[in-house]
């Protein structure tokens, strides 16, 4: 019974030794305070050497170093474009509209249609080679009156620029399928070409690109920043701008049918550039022959237009006035029996009125008239009038809505149309 007793006593203080050596290497030793209270009697040894250790786990709980707090991660750097993508823009100009409205046939009478078109479609492909040498391809992709879809190609270019040369801000070359001086600068005032062209466009006096060279730049310093934000970013010389080309004559969709080449320019002036910064007074001409084919009896017709117009920009309002005169067109159809190039005159007025600040509303209107012959009192003379409200929902993509009536002097019926277009670009 006595073995037994001293085998248990034995294990019991081995377990105790063992608790105790797993909570220390060192003997425990006592606070002396503790030590004190057990001489007095107040706690029995146990007590306290339980309380001693519940001390010194704290302690060394308290010893071991916090973890140091995880560094904030450092960005990765971004991937670098490999270097054929470097430079490189690819994007869209995509007009969708649904019409409603009528349409003269070729004996002048109105026929209705209801219908939806694609009206344009270019895929543009730009790439920066070096920063004053870069190129541009724009295929352009259209319906024609079956439905067929065509490419044509309305860009094609290498260009080269400088930010300055003497008093020319910006200059800028193109060579190739390039911009005619007139159309892109007038497009940038009035942004509604998804309506549908501008003015002399619509007459049929020459469209917006042609194989040739063109050069166009600033005349003297860039406006200040809070004089561009009140007129077009295109044309923001201090004194105005310029542009000036020599071409095939042909367009952007016929190749050149005869030898001669087309002389264009345009110079635009602002009178006050610090008082009203927006006002411009411009002139733009066209000397050269209409593109057909020449033979022994057959000459090419003379192309010429001689054009003003006079143009104020706000971050509220926009006004032009534009007036031209000349003979002939691109084509070689304005002619008379004799193959004669025709006279011809006509003025247009616009005007937009941006209903907030951040021109997303729009309510526009334009008014075009044109007499393809003034030496012809019978010559059908033509009126057109339109009105439209814009929605540019994120920038530079619109909702346009349009009515658009023209109307004629002769016997012909009068053309009606109601318009909705999306523009998507980016």
């Amino acid at each position: 019974m006595t073995r037994r007793l001293v085998v248990l006593a034995v294990l019991v203080f081995s377990l105790a030794g063992g608790l105790a050596f797993a909570q220390s290497n060192d003997p425990q030793k006592l606070d002396p305070l503790l030590e004190l209270l057990v001489k007095k009697g107040v706690i029995t040894e146990a007590e306290a050497t339980a309380l001693q250790a519940e001390a010194d786990t704290e302690k060394a709980a308290q010893a071991v170093p916090a973890p140091p707090s995880a560094a904030p991660a450092t960005p990765a750097a971004p991937a670098e474009l490999p270097a054929a993508l470097k430079g490189l823009k690819i994007g869209t100009t995509t007009y969708v509209s649904y019409q409603d409205g009528s349409a003269n046939n070729s004996s002048g009478v109105g026929l209705d249609y209801s219908k939806f078109v694609l009206k344009r479609g270019y895929i543009d492909v730009r790439k920066e080679i070096t920063p004053y040498f870069n190129a541009r391809i724009t295929p352009d992709i259209t319906l024609d009156s079956s439905g067929n879809t065509n490419v044509r190609m309305k860009y094609l270019y290498a260009a080269v620029s400088k930010q300055e040369l003497g008093f020319i801000g910006k200059p800028y070359v193109e060579f190739g399928m390039a911009h005619m001086p007139w159309l892109d600068f007038e497009e940038n005032i009035n942004r509604f070409r998804m309506q549908d062209t501008m003015f002399m466009e619509r007459n049929g006096l020459f469209n917006s690109a042609d194989l040739g060279v063109f050069a166009a730049g600033n005349f003297g310093e860039e406006m200040p920043k809070e004089y561009r934000e009140r007129v077009n970013s295109g044309q923001a010389g201090r004194w105005g701008s310029f542009g000036i080309g020599v071409y095939n004559g042909g367009g952007y969709n016929a190749s050149e049918k005869n030898s001669n080449k087309v002389l264009e320019g345009r110079v635009s002036l602002r009178p006050l550039p610090d008082i009203v910064p927006g006002l411009q007074v411009s002139a733009f001409g066209v000397s050269g022959k209409g593109n057909i084919e020449e033979t022994a009896t057959v000459t090419a017709p003379d192309w010429e237009v001689l054009s003003g117009m006079v143009s104020y920009e706000s971050p509220r309002l926009v006004l032009t006035a534009q007036y031209e005169q000349g003979k002939g067109n691109q084509k070689g159809t304005a002619v008379d029996a004799s193959g004669k190039a025709l006279d011809h005159d006509g003025y247009s007025f616009f005007t937009e009125v941006r209903l907030d600040q951040a021109q997303k509303y729009s309510l526009f209107g334009r008014y075009d008239r044109f007499d393809p012959n003034t030496d012809d009192p019978a010559a059908d003379v033509t009126k057109r009038s339109i009105v439209g409200f814009a929605w540019q929902f994120i920038k530079n993509n619109y909702w346009v809505l349009d009515y658009d009536r023209l109307e004629h002097s002769g016997s012909r019926d009068t053309e009606d149309r109601l318009q909705l277009t999306l523009q998507i670009k980016y």
